[in-house]
Order: C-alpha cells, then structure tokens, then sequence
C-alpha cells in the first residue's frame, strides 16, 4: 500500500506534538514496532534536518497510535539555512476545528514503520514547512 499524504507545520521555539490514529483492528497493534522518520530540504538531500525514530524517543507506538513529541529546545536549534523553498501547508485540525495554514520554509519527510519481523512499510509522506519565530 502506498504511503498516505500528509503535511506538517513545525513552529520555531515551541513544543511539536502530533497524534495519528490508525484504523482499528487487527493492523492497529503496532506497539512492538519501531518507527523513523527525517526531514530533508528534498528526497535527494544528504542532510537531515530533523530525525525522529523510537529509538531517540521522539516517536512512540502504541496500540493504534503514533505519537510524535519533540520538544521546544529541539525545534528552537532547526537549522533551516539549507532549506531554499518556502510556501504554504495545511495540517487537519482535531475534530471541530478548521485546518491549520501556515507559511514558511519547505522541506519534505516519510514516516516508516518497522514491524517486529523486519517490513518496512512507509505510512506517511508529505512537506513540512517549518516557521521562524519571533519571541525568543
């Protein structure tokens, strides 16, 4: 199956916290999993902007969620010199609330999980466009 679409909109200085929800059922028990994923300027870049894996504990699996958590220390230190692009992304807002825009520096990403046995499956693609902020 291939990767679902999705944007994110990480804010310079504060705290990036995000929760997917997987489809119940018997696919839904990812709690053994692993999971990685980078951002880059583009697919093609050797340079990493951000890396999040389980394994530096900046994705968690659970029974039908993964949860990304990355601090504000962290987003504060982004090196974004490199990133060249900028525009717009929407992120879904919770339910009830409008979509999220905002503009600033582009980069692109993939989110994969590992399963016990080794697959490799990639369950997210999109662009994350990163915000400079003001207050320091």
């Amino acid at each position: 199956m291939p990767a679902r679409k999705r944007d994110f909109i990480i804010e310079k200085g504060a705290d990036f916290q995000r929760q997917l929800f997987l489809k119940p059922g018997p696919d839904a028990d990812i709690r053994n999993f692993t999971a990685r994923m980078q951002v880059r300027s583009a697919v093609s870049s050797e340079v990493v902007v951000l890396d999040l894996t389980t394994e530096n504990n900046r994705i968690t699996c659970g029974y039908g969620v993964i949860t990304i958590n990355v601090t504000a220390a962290v987003t504060t230190a982004l090196d974004t010199s490199g990133l060249t692009s900028k525009g717009k992304a929407t992120e879904p807002g919770s339910v009830g609330e409008l979509n999220y825009e905002s503009e600033g520096k582009l980069a692109v990403y993939d989110l994969e999980l590992i399963s016990p046995g080794g697959v490799v499956t990639r369950y997210l693609e999109g662009r994350v466009c990163i915000v400079d902020n003001v207050t320091r």
